[in-house]
């Protein structure tokens, strides 16, 4: 399965951002797995401190993490954001919609 590390950076707004209430966190997936594994913004989700769990919003800041499929041993950066202001705790990585969960503090 893969890794996640996961700073709070600051957002940057792309042309389909709607206004400037995002969060966004910086992630980092490495593939610790055997087999390839299939990377998708989609997946993660950001849960604030709170509890409150928020979905990813594509394509409102200029560096989004891209959906990839990493081999052994590779990693992928890119930005998760989700609409609002919050103080953002953990993201969760799933593989696949069904698959296995990490999840990386924010900090």
């Amino acid at each position: 399965m893969g890794a996640a590390a996961a700073p709070a950076v600051a957002f940057k707004k792309s042309v389909l951002a709607q206004g400037d209430d995002y969060t966004s966190v910086q992630v980092t997936i490495t593939n610790n797995s055997k087999n390839d594994i299939e990377v998708n913004p989609l997946y993660v989700t950001i849960t604030d401190t709170d509890g409150s769990k928020h979905t990813v919003e594509l394509g409102v800041d200029e560096d989004p993490l891209d959906a990839v499929t990493l081999s052994p041993g590779e990693n992928v950066t890119g930005t998760v954001t989700a609409k609002g202001t919050f103080d953002a705790k953990y993201v969760t990585y799933t593989d696949g919609l069904i698959g296995d969960s990490v999840r990386g503090d924010v900090s």
